[in-house]
């Protein structure tokens, strides 16, 4: 069997708030396993092979290109 991850697991490994996290399962983008819905929500764990398969299919990469960059604006003093 494979090893299920908890929400502050998954937050931690994508840097995102756990909140963000719950959200994402709620609106249907992320995959979860629920084990069994509570009064308030459901128990939720997450298998690390399903969040690859997530962000191999959600990530994008961008490139910072000198035509494209905007120059850095400091404040007066």
């Amino acid at each position: 069997m494979e090893q299920l991850l908890t929400a502050e697991d998954v937050a931690r490994l994508l840097k995102i708030k756990v909140s963000t996290v719950y959200d994402g399962v709620y609106r249907g983008l992320l995959p979860a396993v629920r084990l069994w819905q509570g009064k308030r929500r459901a128990l939720m764990r997450f298998r690390l092979s399903d969040l690859e398969q997530f962000v191999q299919q959600h990530a994008t990469t961008t490139s910072v290109t000198p035509s494209t960059a905007s120059p850095v604006r400091r404040p007066n003093k």
